[in-house]
């Protein structure tokens, strides 16, 4: 009992720990003194364990935090000189996978990605930062003893000069040396991590690339200016694209597995992540989940063999008899649509996974499920989407401001009239000027329309609703296939249904009048239709040529 006593006061405090506890290996030492602790309880009632357990856990975390940092950095040299070695000379492999402590490659590159993994979620901002782990990896990367050696190319490329003949191997040679040393390691945490712990790896890599390059560029200007001058701007996004490659492969179709989401069925995990990730048309309650996977309804995943339990897109599909004007024909509920449905409509699509941005998904999603959708109901004939236009109200907000301004300014100078490059004159005509300033009977009808616009219930109003249909009806279709970003469509959503070829077939007014469709779209909707027999056609001529296909719905608005 009193050797007991003795430990009461550091295990209560943990001001300091036995010394036993530092003979105890730091992987056993949270389970060790948890067990201590229980151990002391059934003599000491007087203690409080959970509040003893608690304590000791904050300052395992700290005494880990402190350890882990060097240690993962370490991991990735002892990574990179195993990689080195095997380039250098095949049988130095074998060597090196025996040194280190006789630890294996296996052993070596799961730690190493089980604690990048490990490390919290926290938003990176500067490579400066030293104090985060992921940050050093990064600054490891893209050093020059992982980065590609300049003066080794200049001077093989001399070499090269020098010789009349230029042999195979020399390409070989020029081929490896313009190959960034992380690419290489990469590929070996690929190989020998278990469990495909390396895919995992390289996904949250790659987001907290993307997420250091999106800081630098756009939030801290100084610190992109300082990051240009030293170009390490340029070798985060060369270390991003590499990955975004390797990614491309490693989830190309044929490897993904495509997976009905059930209520009944699939893992509670599973449709946790589903409703909690839906991007396009947040979920409001449990019932409506169940109406989305329910009868009329239907929900498919794309899921990776290294990461079993986490969908990595997800497509909502609603059975109808024809294609939808607004989100009310998908949430009305109709025991019959299901039986007698011609109609598949795609109303929301969501990429769960920030580091798998821009590998090529939702197209192979949308193919995958037109094909069993065909295979389970033969009537369908119909394949459409009801589309937001996300960024509509941000880009009709700065159009209508710059208006206004050119307007103001022209009025009140007295200096010749200077064309403005950045307005669209073909955008507003005096005709719908004169309209809208009946409409407010202001002298600043456009910054009344912005402000109209901000309110939630605006549309509730019939008599002014009806007023402003044909002018946003035709800002939405001008902004949809006039305004474009090197030759491509502005809205990110119409960028990638054109892409998978589909057609713009039909805008919708007041077809979302959620706070969020307000917000974004001003309510308007869009139906992309997939013309089986043409998407192949539709598809490489917007990629050749960037034409679009616009129907009737669409174009009609633009008053051509």
């Amino acid at each position: 009992m009193s050797s007991l006593l003795r430990h009461t006061k550091p295990f209560r405090t943990l001001s300091t720990l036995p010394s036993s506890y530092q003979s105890v290996a730091p992987a056993n030492r949270q389970r060790t003194c948890r067990h201590r602790i229980h151990k002391l309880h059934k003599t000491c009632s007087f203690i409080d364990i959970n509040k003893t357990s608690n304590q000791f856990c904050r300052f395992y975390a700290n005494d880990a935090s402190n350890n882990t940092h060097d240690d993962i950095c370490h991991l990735l040299h002892e990574i990179g000189s195993r990689v080195e070695s095997a380039n250098t000379d095949r049988r130095a492999r074998r060597t090196s996978v025996r040194s280190s402590e006789r630890k294996s490659a296996s052993f070596i590159t799961s730690k190493f990605c089980k604690v990048y993994l490990s490390r919290p979620d926290n938003q990176l901002q500067l490579l400066s930062d030293n104090n985060n782990d992921k940050c050093e990896i990064i600054k490891l990367l893209i050093s020059e003893r992982y980065d590609i050696e300049k003066d080794t190319i200049i001077s093989t490329i001399d070499n090269v000069r020098s010789k009349s003949i230029l042999g195979c191997n020399d390409i070989q040679k020029i081929r490896e040396i313009c190959t960034p040393q992380y690419e290489s390691i990469f590929q070996y945490i690929l190989d020998q991590a278990q469990n495909d712990l390396g895919v995992a790896f390289l996904v949250r890599l790659r987001r907290d690339v993307r997420d250091l390059i999106h800081y630098m560029k756009f939030v801290d200007k100084e610190v992109y200016e300082e990051i240009q001058q030293q170009s390490k701007l340029k070798r985060l996004q060369t270390l991003e694209r590499s990955i975004h490659a390797l990614l491309t492969s490693l989830f190309r179709p044929g490897v993904l597995k495509l997976k009905r989401i059930t209520f009944e069925e699939t893992p509670a995990a599973i449709i946790e992540q589903i409703a909690l990730r839906e991007a396009v048309h947040p979920l409001q309650s449990l019932q409506e989940l169940k109406s989305r996977l329910g009868p009329g309804r239907r929900c498919f995943a794309f899921f990776h063999p290294a990461l079993p339990s986490k969908p990595l897109v997800f497509v909502h599909v609603a059975l109808l008899r024809e294609i939808p004007q607004s989100m009310n024909d998908i949430v009305s509920d109709d025991d019959d649509s299901e039986r007698n449905a011609t109609c598949a409509t795609f109303y929301s699509i969501t990429n769960t996974e920030p580091g798998l941005t821009g590998v090529d998904l939702g197209n192979h999603l949308i193919k995958s499920v037109v094909q069993v959708l065909k295979d389970e109901f033969p009537a369908l004939d119909t394949f459409s989407t009801i589309s937001p236009l996300p960024k509509f109200r941000s880009w009709l907000e700065d159009k209508l401001t710059r208006y206004h301004e050119q307007i103001h300014n022209t009025q009140n100078s007295e200096e010749s009239e200077m064309p403005n490059l950045f307005i669209d004159k073909d955008l507003l005509t005096e005709k719908e000027m004169q309209k809208l300033e009946e409409v407010f009977s202001t002298k600043t009808p456009l910054l009344d329309l912005i402000q109209t616009l901000k309110s939630p219930t605006w549309y509730k109003d019939s008599h002014l609703g009806e007023q402003l249909q044909p002018l946003l009806m035709k800002l939405a279709a001008y902004y949809l296939t006039k305004e474009t970003y090197r030759g491509r469509p502005l809205c990110p959503v119409a960028k990638f249904h054109i892409r998978n070829g589909a057609e713009m077939y039909r805008l919708n007014y007041t077809a979302d009048t959620s706070s969020k469709g307000l917000r974004n779209s001003c309510g308007i909707m869009i139906n992309y239709h997939y013309a089986l027999d043409h998407i192949e056609e539709n598809r490489i001529q917007y990629e050749v040529n960037g034409d679009i296909v616009v129907k009737d719905g669409v174009k009609c608005w633009l008053n051509e």
